[in-house]
């Protein structure tokens, strides 16, 4: 049985992501006799599973709230101080903005300290010594980040000194291996939790293109971004995007998500992809190419051109019609993001 350290309450914010780290870094601190309240970063393509989030904090009985990324978030993505990684991944400059709102959360709830789940030597931007020490300065939690996983071979933190939280019950854990936090989730009955995989999208070079083609040529709202993980895309000219469904689910979603300005257009019998066309006063040239591209990608690619409808995702009643201009490969691959 651990022994609780505190002489007083002790509240603690911690970032839940739902894996496997932050689930394991949570039940550590909680087990402590630590009041913890999670926090989850929504983000609208969903790097992390926020039910599998939700599930977990239930599992170990804390507290959870989920704060939505938003405008600022992008900004940092556009122009981040701290450089890129593979892709488009700014690790710790986002890192930086998440553990500031931490922070703020947790002078608004009178907590103590921060914690997260970070390993040393787990990720090659983030995750090194100095990196983290960057971090730590930066967001104004120097002394109050705690990274109970890899405590030991950290310099103390404020909470440790001053007998918050035992220093001798926190971990030493450190590189890419997670075989010590599966045992000591085992050994400590979590089971709900996210198995590592996947990544942040901003690492995948396709994604990460979409995310760059939207940054330069803007967008409406921090929701429209979500449609960033779906479908194919491209641009047409300037002012003009078009993003294709692959498949029923995202034909649904692309509509669902679909800013109320944007243009709508599939078949009279909605056999075939849906396509959303985000541009101010298109024209019957580029009506004819988004309708083009939905029928090269449907079963009647090799038909003459066919007629489509088209109508505005705020007005679903007046809907027009168009005819598909046929395209080639190389129309195709000229206008992809």
């Amino acid at each position: 049985m651990i022994q609780k350290v505190d002489k007083k309450l002790v509240k603690a914010v911690g970032l839940i992501s739902g894996g496997l780290d932050s689930t394991v870094a949570a039940k550590v601190v909680k087990d402590l006799g630590v009041d913890v309240y999670g926090v989850y970063f929504a983000m609208p393509w969903g790097c992390c599973d926020k039910t599998k989030a939700i599930e977990a904090a239930i599992a170990i009985d804390i507290k959870f709230i989920v704060l939505q990324l938003d405008e600022r978030y992008l900004e940092m993505v556009r122009n981040p101080k701290h450089g890129y990684g593979t892709a488009m991944n700014p690790c710790v400059d986002c890192r930086i903005h998440m553990f500031s709102r931490a922070a703020q959360y947790m002078k608004h709830i009178g907590a103590d300290f921060v914690f997260t789940g970070e390993v040393l030597g787990q990720r090659p931007m983030s995750q090194r010594r100095h990196s983290m020490k960057w971090i730590e300065e930066e967001t104004g939690l120097k002394g109050k980040l705690l990274r109970p996983l890899c405590a030991q071979l950290m310099e103390p933190t404020i909470p440790e000194q001053e007998g918050l939280i035992d220093r001798n019950q926190l971990l030493q854990i450190t590189g890419r291996s997670r075989k010590m936090q599966y045992e000591i989730a085992r050994k400590l009955g979590i089971t709900e939790f996210t198995p590592p995989a996947g990544g942040c999208l901003l690492t995948d070079k396709n994604f990460a293109r979409r995310m760059k083609d939207t940054l330069d040529h803007g967008y409406r709202n921090f929701r429209e971004t979500i449609a960033l993980k779906w479908g194919r895309h491209y641009r047409i000219e300037e002012g003009f995007k078009l993003i294709l469904g692959r498949d029923e689910e995202e034909n649904v979603s692309l509509v669902r998500y679909a800013h109320r300005d944007d243009i709508i257009m599939e078949f009279p019998d909605k056999r075939g992809p849906t396509l959303v066309l985000k541009g101010e006063k298109p024209s019957e040239k580029i009506l004819a190419i988004a309708a083009g591209l939905v029928q090269y990608y449907s079963k009647r690619r090799d038909l003459p051109s066919q007629e489509l409808h088209f109508w505005k995702a705020s007005k679903t009643n007046e809907k027009q019609t168009t005819l598909a201009k046929k395209l080639t490969d190389a129309d195709i691959k000229a206008i992809q993001i």
